[in-house]
């Protein structure tokens, strides 16, 4: 009697684990059960008890998936929801917490992040990445580093970045450059969306002691997909550029146009570019460039490697300051 209700106890027990795991089912019918901790740029990601390192695979290739589990969902259409998830048939139903259930399909789907109810860590995305390079002719060295975060509702999202980059050689001054900002962005139909910016600037190298770029812009998403992200957005800035030395500070109205554009599902590899174009209002003839490439590589638990090209041209900068302003990085980084 006690081995037929310890054997019942078992089953049970081992009924409510698998009960209280997700589950997904790839085109190959192989079954996976786990915690799904988020779908991002074509790859979902879960969590399972017999592994130490998270699997990773392909959305495409996943046929079925049910869980009970609280999620951020956003669509290709650009619409954002908040709740659960499962496969009815060939179909996606996300049962939002507001609207009720929402019927897609797989392909509409583009992003995942597990929100346990809306916790602020469970919403909130982090990464940051380290680099370091020496060579000996003149004792060159190079420190650079960069941090990411975001958090986004169904209706709004705030952003902030810092990078830096310093350089020590022997006679020579340190060359130190930072740049940083933080925004936030409402989100509309249609893939739709509207975003304040602040970002700032400092380069010892161009005398510059800070740029201040305050701005206000429109944008859509013209493609969003597992494998591609293209936006575009219009708007105007104030521009504060404040000089080290005997350079007059300037003040500028600006108008601004971005152009960014994202690559992934490619095996591990991320590709990255963004150009952000300053025609000025005030200034006539002046027009400031910013263009942004990046090259990111995925290992194993959350690490990755990264390698950046960011490229500044202005076509009236101060009078003896260079025109141009670039750099490049390569560093491992961590993400959340």
């Amino acid at each position: 009697m006690k081995k037929i209700i310890f054997s019942f106890l078992i089953m049970y027990m081992g009924l409510n684990i698998v009960k209280a795991q997700d589950t997904l089912v790839s085109t190959n019918n192989t079954l996976i059960f786990g915690e799904i901790k988020d779908m991002d740029k074509g790859v979902i990601t879960i969590e399972t008890d017999f592994s130490d390192s998270d699997f990773k695979i392909s959305w495409l290739k996943v046929k079925e998936i049910k869980s009970q589990r609280s999620y951020r969902f956003i669509t290709s259409d650009g619409s954002h929801y908040f709740g659960t998830i499962t496969t009815q048939g060939d179909k996606l139903v996300i049962n939002d917490e507001k609207e009720g259930n929402i019927e897609i399909t797989k392909e509409q789907l583009v992003y995942i992040k597990q929100v346990d109810k809306g916790k602020f860590l469970d919403v909130l995305n982090l990464s940051m990445d380290i680099g370091y390079s020496f060579t000996n002719a003149k004792n060159l060295e190079q420190i650079n580093g960069e941090i990411n975060a975001d958090y986004y509702t169904t209706y709004w999202g705030v952003k902030g970045y810092f990078n830096t980059v310093r350089s020590n050689q022997t006679d020579a001054s340190a060359i130190i450059r930072n740049n940083g900002g933080f925004g936030v962005k409402g989100f509309a139909k249609y893939g739709i969306y509207a975003s304040l910016d602040a970002d700032f600037f400092s380069n010892t190298e161009q005398k510059m002691e800070l740029r201040s770029n305050y701005s206000a812009s429109v944008g859509k998403y013209f493609i969003r997909t597992n494998r591609i992200y293209f936006n575009s957005s219009v708007g105007v800035a104030y521009l504060i550029e404040n000089y080290s030395d005997t350079l007059p500070d300037n003040k500028n109205y600006e108008g601004k146009i971005s152009i960014e554009y994202n690559m992934f599902d490619i095996g591990d590899l991320n590709l990255f570019s963004k150009v952000d174009l300053f025609p000025s209002i005030t200034e006539k003839g002046r027009l400031r460039t910013l263009f942004t490439f990046n090259v990111k590589y995925d290992l194993p638990r959350d690490f990755y490697i990264k390698a950046g090209l960011n490229y500044n041209y202005d076509t009236k900068p101060a009078a003896g300051i260079d025109p141009n302003d670039y750099v490049y990085t390569f560093g491992i980084g961590w993400e959340l």
